[in-house]
C-alpha cells in the first residue's frame, strides 16, 4: 500500500524541454492541478456509420498548477521563471544576497521543469513555464498558486522524504507579510491580499509542424493585478478610484503605488513594488449589520522603475527585491 508522499521539485532547463544538470530543490505542496492532458487523438468523423472509426495521436501539453505555502528561499526561482528580468549581487555585511526580479519584455519566459511526487510515482514534467502566479495572504499562511504550462510528461521512482531538498527557512505567515499604498503603509486597514500575474501564456501559440509537442511556450501579454479586502472607515480608497473628492473626475482614477513587503527574519525578506497602479473597482455593500468590508481591485501599468534598478529596468509595473542566503536562483 502507498504512503502518503507528495511534494513538487523545480529545476531550471538548459534550453526548452531540456532538463539541466544538477539536483532540484523541493517544497511541499498545499495541492497541485497539474497533470497530463485529456483529449489528446485526433478523431476522425468521416461517413461509414454514426460513430467514429478511426484515430490518431493529437497535439499534447500538460497543465494545471502548484500550490504550496512560500519562503524567501524558493519565492525567488518562482518570480524569476514568472517575470524574466534578474540581477544578483552578493551580499557584504548582512550575509544576505540580493536577487531584483522584475517584469521584462522578453516574450520568451524562462523554462524549467517541475518533478511532482504522487504517493506511487514521480509525475516528471518537461518545457514548464510560468502561465500565471498568485501570492496571497489570508488567515494563515502566504500561499503561490503557480500555474504551469508544460510541453510532455513522464514517470520517475518517488524519492524518498529523506532525499527531498527541502528549503531551510519556514513557511510565511500572513502577520509576516504588510502593504503600502502610497508609500504609507496600510497594513492594519487590510484584511487579506492577493496579488496576481497572468503571462498569457498559450500552448497552442508552440504547435509547429513536425512535433506532437510544443516547441515554445511564449507569453505575449501580461496582467499584473490585485485584490486587497479593506476595513471601511474612511473614503481615501474611493477617492483615488473616482479621482475626486466629491465623485468620478473627467481626468479618472489617481494612480499610486503599491508595495507588498515580506519579513522572513534572519532568512531574509522580499519586496514587491508596483510603481504605478489604478484602482479598476472600488465596492461597500453592507449586509444587515455585518462588518462591511471594502474591496479595492487594481491593476499595474508600466511606470518607473526605482532608484537603484539595474541599467536594463527602466520602466516595469512590477519590480521585486529579494534577499536571502541563497547564491543563485537556478
Amino acid at each position: 500500500m502507498a504512503n502518503i508522499l507528495r511534494y513538487a521539485g523545480f529545476i531550471k532547463e538548459s534550453e526548452y524541454g531540456v532538463r539541466a544538470a544538477g539536483d532540484p530543490f523541493h517544497v511541499d505542496i498545499a495541492s497541485a492541478t497539474l497533470d497530463a492532458p485529456s483529449d489528446t487523438n485526433l478523431i476522425y468523423g468521416g461517413g461509414l456509420g454514426k460513430s467514429a472509426r478511426t484515430y490518431r495521436p493529437g497535439y499534447y501539453s500538460p497543465s494545471g498548477n502548484v500550490v504550496y505555502a512560500f519562503d524567501v528561499e524558493t519565492i525567488g526561482f518562482i518570480l524569476k521563471c514568472a517575470l524574466g528580468g534578474y540581477q544578483f549581487t552578493a551580499g557584504t555585511d548582512t550575509g544576505l544576497n540580493e536577487h531584483i526580479i522584475w517584469a521584462n519584455e522578453n516574450i520568451t519566459l524562462p523554462s524549467f521543469a517541475c518533478d511532482l511526487g504522487k504517493d506511487v510515482f514521480e509525475h516528471r514534467f518537461m518545457g514548464c513555464v510560468v502561465s500565471s502566479l498568485e501570492i496571497s495572504a489570508s488567515n494563515e499562511f502566504c500561499q503561490a498558486t503557480v500555474g504551469i504550462q508544460a510541453q510532455k510528461d513522464a514517470k520517475a521512482p518517488l524519492l524518498s522524504a529523506a532525499d527531498l531538498s527541502l528549503p531551510d527557512a519556514y513557511p510565511l505567515a500572513f502577520h509576516e507579510m504588510t502593504a503600502k499604498i502610497a508609500t504609507v503603509d496600510v497594513s492594519a486597514k487590510i484584511k487579506d491580499l492577493t496579488l496576481s500575474i497572468d503571462n498569457g501564456v498559450s500552448a497552442d501559440k508552440g504547435r509547429t509542424l513536425g512535433s506532437r509537442y510544443p516547441r515554445r511556450m511564449p507569453g505575449y501579454e501580461r496582467t499584473v493585478t490585485y485584490t486587497l479586502n479593506m476595513l471601511f472607515d474612511d473614503l481615501t480608497e474611493l477617492e483615488r478610484f473616482w479621482g475626486g473628492a466629491s465623485g468620478p473626475a473627467l481626468t479618472g482614477s489617481t494612480e499610486t503605488s503599491l508595495e507588498i513587503l515580506l519579513d522572513g527574519g534572519d532568512y531574509g525578506s522580499l519586496s514587491m513594488f508596483m510603481p504605478k497602479t489604478v484602482y479598476t473597482s472600488v465596492q461597500q455593500q453592507p449586509s444587515g449589520r455585518d462588518e462591511i468590508v471594502q474591496v479595492v481591485n487594481g491593476r499595474a501599468f508600466i511606470g518607473e522603475a526605482p532608484l537603484g534598478a539595474p541599467a536594463a529596468c527602466t520602466e516595469t509595473e512590477l519590480y521585486c527585491v529579494l534577499e536571502n542566503h541563497e547564491e543563485t536562483l537556478a
